[in-house]
């Protein structure tokens, strides 16, 4: 069953590969709202729906940034590779979590901006305006190329970032606790969500 489930997600990496970013976030979109709109799901769906709403971010990157220079500068390569383990869970977790206690419905509308490049090419936002009951909710996703593709490393949702909401929480907690505890408090998270 795991190597089916990673058979699937291998084609739709492949398939987004080849696609520019604007069109990689419409497929993925499309994809996940066909998911969503399930009345109950099975374990695969339930990891379909965790990759496709979280399957395009570089957690690694998201976990680096999220912490202070300081504590980047202090701790070893492998605890920085369990925090971003444990953070990549707490965030996909939380995700699925969202999803299941949330009655969903399908926007109004939505609209795709023309993507902004930076760094010769390298780096890219595209906004996306959703309509829902009236209500029109910005969301920007900051991208870098990685190979072929592009990778999400912020999501900015109505001016408010996620990468930077985590960098206050974190930074909070280092103020008391240590690296290790951080990345207990991340990992308990990250189980509560799941259940």
């Amino acid at each position: 069953m795991k190597k089916s489930i990673l058979l699937s997600l291998f084609a739709c990496v492949s398939l987004f590969a080849a696609q520019d970013p604007v069109a990689l976030l419409k497929q993925n979109d499309v994809e996940l709202q066909k998911e969503l709109k399930k009345k109950s799901h099975t374990p695969k769906e339930i990891e379909r729906i965790k990759f496709l709403s979280s399957g395009l971010f570089d957690f690694a990157k998201m976990a680096e940034r999220s912490l202070p220079k300081k504590t980047l500068d202090t701790v070893s390569a492998a605890l920085k590779a369990e925090f971003a383990k444990e953070f990549q869970r707490m965030v996909e977790n939380s995700s699925v979590n969202k999803f299941k206690n949330t009655t969903f419905t399908s926007p109004d509308s939505t609209v795709y901006e023309a993507p902004k490049y930076k760094k010769d090419g390298a780096e890219v936002e595209v906004s996306i305006h959703s309509w829902s009951k009236g209500k029109d909710m910005l969301m920007v996703y900051k991208m870098e190329k990685a190979g072929e593709s592009w990778r999400v490393w912020d999501l900015v949702i109505d001016d408010l970032s996620t990468t930077r909401n985590y960098q206050d929480q974190f930074k909070s907690i280092l103020e008391t606790k240590s690296f290790k505890e951080l990345i207990k408090t991340v990992k308990d998270k990250a189980d509560e969500y799941a259940k």
